[in-house]
């Protein structure tokens, strides 16, 4: 794990310990008394869980640059999951130990802070149920959804400890609470406010090259300051076409960056709003917030294999675009899983492969299969490469089984999927 990563892990554990080291310091001191019960802190780290899931989506860079998309979002469903097991019986032990019972859930029969925890209750189970399933447009919204329940939670929970006094009387439950509710409330801020509505990211359609029938590739020049910190090879963009908090968004790998700030984005359609980004005409203004991502080759020893499906090429092409252009000296082998007749970047990558060590499989149409895979795997020991897989989940997941099939280690191969 690298500093950055320790850094992050140390931070979260001692966060999550926080209501356990409460709960001792309360039972262990008289003066203290019961300002914290095994109740209180089932509920206070249910708090913490649901401050980790909002943080986890909010795009804060250095968490997306460690953990990447996939990993993100795995861990935010986990936590989610995690935060409302400890809600339910944070909830089921203050019945079984209040007299009222069930009594506690009629929000006509308790007072404000309990109404708060109730309300809380009700958001997270209906977060829970919303998944954000069917067409992009469709995800999209509901995402969006999730994130509003998921703020509305935040702001109950907090309100809901806060009314309860006593528990901030534990002097580590008061300062560590409050340090957490102020920085969760910035990222909050900066990802729904301060980026969208005041950040930079305004940049101005240059160009529209078509790739194929229906792939182009949008070229995006910064109306103000470039990207900063620059792109790495391999990283994406969030885009939007207004300038709203709550404006329909959705992200596209970076096919190429340079100095000046100009991005490529290579886009297949495959919806409204992608489809639409064909017909903008060159000066329209549009919104990019990034870059984000982890799907970023590292400086390992070995050679690459590099794995796309469809557009899924786009990374892969900036990756080898920047190779291309230090020289890199390692063996580079490339596995194009694409439609029959389709060849995206067919002469760019051809004149690459004069440039690198690289070389070339295209299936034609044909479905992933061992034999592919195995054409591209280099000789010697396989975990001294690094493969990347770029795709739609079920190109990724053929890859990745079929990899681990042949002898490659699951931490020598980094994914992202889309779609």
């Amino acid at each position: 794990m690298t500093e950055r990563g320790r850094a992050w892990a140390l931070g979260v554990a001692t966060v999550l310990l926080m209501p356990l080291v409460a709960l001792a310091l309360s039972l262990a001191s008289p003066r203290l008394g019961e300002t914290v019960s095994w109740t209180s802190a089932l509920g206070l780290i249910a708090a913490v869980l649901v401050s980790a899931t909002l943080v986890l989506v909010s795009r804060v860079r250095g968490l997306t640059r460690l953990l990447g998309v996939e990993l993100g979002n795995h861990l935010h469903r986990r936590l989610g999951v995690a935060a409302l097991g400890c809600v339910l019986v944070h909830v089921v032990s203050a019945m079984l130990h209040s007299p009222r019972g069930l009594g506690m859930l009629d929000p006509f029969a308790v007072g404000w802070p309990i109404r708060a925890g109730i309300a809380a209750l009700a958001l997270l189970l209906v977060g829970a149920l919303l998944r954000p399933r069917g067409s992009l447009r469709r995800y999209g919204r509901v995402a969006r959804a999730h994130a509003v329940l998921g703020g509305c939670v935040f702001l109950l929970v907090a309100t809901h400890v806060t009314l309860f006094g006593h528990l901030v009387e534990n002097p580590l439950v008061g300062t560590a609470l409050a340090g957490l509710g102020v920085t969760v409330l910035a990222v909050l801020l900066r990802r729904w406010l301060v980026r969208p509505v005041l950040g930079p990211g305004a940049h101005l359609v240059a160009a529209i090259r078509p790739e194929s029938g229906d792939t182009s590739t949008v070229v995006l020049v910064p109306a103000g300051r470039p990207l900063d910190p620059a792109p790495e090879p391999g990283q994406f963009v969030w885009l939007r076409l207004r300038r709203l908090p709550l404006a329909e968004e959705h992200p596209f790998t970076i096919a190429a960056s340079r100095r000046s700030g100009v991005l490529e984005l290579t886009v297949r359609d495959a919806g409204p709003f992608s489809g639409g980004l064909h017909a903008l005409e060159p000066g329209r203004q549009v919104w990019v917030d990034g870059p984000h991502g982890a799907f970023v080759p590292g400086a390992t020893a070995g050679g690459l294999v590099l794995i796309a499906g469809g557009v899924g090429v786009t990374p892969i092409m900036s990756i080898l675009r920047a190779h291309a252009a230090a020289a890199d000296p390692r063996a580079h082998a490339l596995l194009l899983a694409e439609r029959e007749g389709e060849a995206l970047f067919a002469a760019e990558i051809l004149a690459l492969s004069r440039r690198l060590d690289l070389s070339v499989l295209r299936t034609g149409g044909h479905r992933l299969d061992a034999g592919m895979l195995r054409a591209v795997l280099p000789s010697g020991v396989p975990g001294s490469h690094q493969y990347l897989v770029c795709g739609p989940p079920p190109l990724v997941g053929a890859a990745v089984d079929g990899l681990a099939g042949l002898g490659v280690p699951a931490g020598a191969i980094t994914t992202e999927r889309f779609g």
